[in-house]
């Protein structure tokens, strides 16, 4: 259960580098990297005073689970229902369009946060002996290069807005599977004790079912094949 909750983990760090990718400019993708970079020096005191086992105490702990699995369930879900909601604003004509829903598409999600703090913990068990100022400099400055290169590779290799849009989507559905993969492990404990087993042959044709999707959307949109069907509809009404 411990690769689903670290699959979550990496989705919201993919996340909020997408929104800072929608943050439309340089210097938004810059102060979107030193936040992290930032908040990791802030709290490193409080990292390492936490057990290296700490995911494994919180995973065995059916009550926490559950409620991080709603948590996770209910951010994906708002997460969705959000960027469906920005990507109408979007189509809308210009002058109709709300500015005052910018914040929606830059605020980072609460994932975020928890997976910075378990990456952290992490880079200090890997680190161990390290002074622990030069290890959270270390790691400060990892985290800030990762956002950045992975925000600027975003913001060069998809320059309409619609489909950031549409990546968050795929990013919150990934994360919604996780959180329910997760959920429903705890479920199974709660009813029994019997062994929750992966079909790992059906995961991984879920999962190249995804990938495929994803890359045909985008391949289909780089191609101009989306608006040519638009143009082709629109032609026959």
């Amino acid at each position: 259960m411990e690769i689903y909750v670290q699959v979550i983990f990496i989705l919201a760090f993919m996340k909020y580098s997408l929104k800072a990718a929608l943050s439309g400019s340089l210097a938004g993708i810059s102060l979107y990297a030193l936040f992290p970079a930032l908040l990791s020096l802030l709290v490193y005191p409080v990292v390492i005073r936490q057990p290296g086992t700490l995911l494994q105490d919180f995973l065995s702990n059916v009550s926490f689970l559950s409620d991080g699995a709603l948590v996770t369930t209910v951010e994906a879900v708002a997460g969705i229902f959000v960027s469906v909601f920005l990507l109408d604003n979007y189509f809308m004509p210009e002058s109709k369009r709300r500015r005052s829903i910018f914040l929606l598409k830059i605020i980072p999600g609460a994932m975020f946060f928890f997976a910075l703090g378990y990456f952290e913990l992490l880079f200090f068990r890997e680190m161990a002996g390290t002074d622990f100022l030069v290890t959270a400099l270390i790691f400060a400055l990892i985290a800030a290069v990762a956002v950045f290169a992975f925000s600027l590779l975003i913001f060069f290799a998809v320059p309409a807005e619609s489909v950031k849009l549409e990546m968050k989507i795929l990013l919150n559905i990934g994360i919604l599977i996780g959180g329910l993969l997760v959920n429903s492990s705890v479920a199974d404990y709660n009813v029994s004790n019997s062994v929750s087993e992966t079909d790992w042959n059906a995961l991984l044709a879920v999962s190249a079912l995804f990938l495929i999707s994803a890359v045909t959307g985008y391949a289909l949109y780089r191609f101009g094949v989306v608006s040519t069907i638009k143009k082709i509809i629109k032609w026959n009404l």
